[in-house]
This record gives C-alpha cells, structure tokens and sequence, in this order.
C-alpha cells in the first residue's frame, strides 16, 4: 500500500505536466511517452501495488469485524483491482467510474471494524478519508463544467486530491498497519524486546 501510494504521487507531476492543466491534452511526451501512456502507469501499477497490500491485510481488515467489513473489503478490491487492470491492459485511463464502489468499500470496512481491536481510530478515519477522496473525484468531475474547469486549472485541483492526497493516504494507511502489527498480532501484545537483549 505505501509504494502504491508513493507511486501515485511520483507519477503524477508527470502526468500533469504532459497533459498540461486543462481538459484539453496538450499531448506533451517525457521519455517519448504521452499522456496515455503516464496515466495508465500512475493509476495501473499503483492500484495493484494498493490491492497486493490490501490482500495482504485481509485477515486485519476484516477477521473480527464480520460481514460489513467483508462486503467492504470486495467493493474495494473490485474498485481497486478492475480500473488497474485496466489501465495497465489498454494503457488508457478511465474515469473514476468505480471510484463510488471502491470508497464505499473503504467506509464500510472503516464502520466495520469500529469495535474490534484490528484497527486504530487513526486508520479507520483514513480508510474514511479515503472514500470521501473517493466521491469527491465523481463528484468535482461531474459537478464542474470542463470550461470552468479548465479557468480554475480544475484537473490540477483534481490530481492533488485524487492522486496525492489519495498517494498520502495510502502511505499513512499502510504505515498505521504496519505499526499496529509491531503493537499487536492476532490479538495478542507482542513482547518488547529490550536493546541488550
């Protein structure tokens, strides 16, 4: 999750510039690729890396849980995994139209697991701040018009929420896993070692 997340915001300055700020695609090229070609690496490579973290972390996102969180798990994964597959096999980038699948599936496994000692209170807000990045890259490409968009420089507006903040969130996400699994396995304290053992 955190080199998807990292992949994610590396690529995307990137992207923008060769794509330029507006919705027209100014048709730039870095290393002889195009737009196209930048999209496709930013969201595909990234998304799987997302997903092989997530698989990963089954059995912590949704062990205690139940079924909301089992049901969130599969709406993200199906959210997560079809648009990188995709985006990877065409090498075109797709609008976010699973976006409203994979955020309520981060939300329900956030609800999901408010009771369980699996997750913290900080990765549950994250999980629920990744679905809101989520509806609101549905929602701001919908809502505005591509002319004021582009007056507004909206698709960079766009991609420092939906490809950096959303990078950023998925770094911390992973990390507060990481951490909670030197805190705790399986529900079970993890001894502490001390430094002259």
């Amino acid at each position: 999750m955190i080199a998807g997340g990292a992949l994610n915001i590396a690529l995307w300055p990137i992207y923008t510039n060769v794509h330029g700020p507006g919705s027209v695609d100014m048709q730039g090229e870095v290393l002889g690729m195009g737009t196209l070609f930048w999209g496709s690496m930013m969201e595909g490579p990234s998304g799987l890396l997302i997903a092989l973290g997530l698989a990963g972390s089954y059995g912590r996102l949704t062990g205690r849980a139940g079924r909301m969180a089992r049901v969130g798990y599969v709406l993200t994964m199906i959210g997560v995994v079809i648009p990188a597959l995709v985006n990877l096999a065409i090498l075109a980038v797709i609008p976010p139209l699973l976006a409203p699948v994979f955020g309520t599936g981060l939300i329900l496994m956030a609800v999901a697991n408010r009771r369980t000692s699996s997750l913290t209170r900080f990765s549950r807000l994250l999980l629920w701040g990744l679905g809101i990045v989520l509806f609101w890259s549905v929602l701001w490409l919908a809502a505005v018009r591509p002319d004021v968009l582009d007056q507004i420089h909206g698709y960079r507006i766009y991609g420092a929420v939906a490809n950096v903040l959303f990078g950023v969130g998925w770094i911390l996400f992973g990390a507060s896993l990481v951490a909670r699994g030197r805190i705790t396995e399986a529900g079970r304290p993890i001894p502490a070692t001390s430094p002259s053992s």
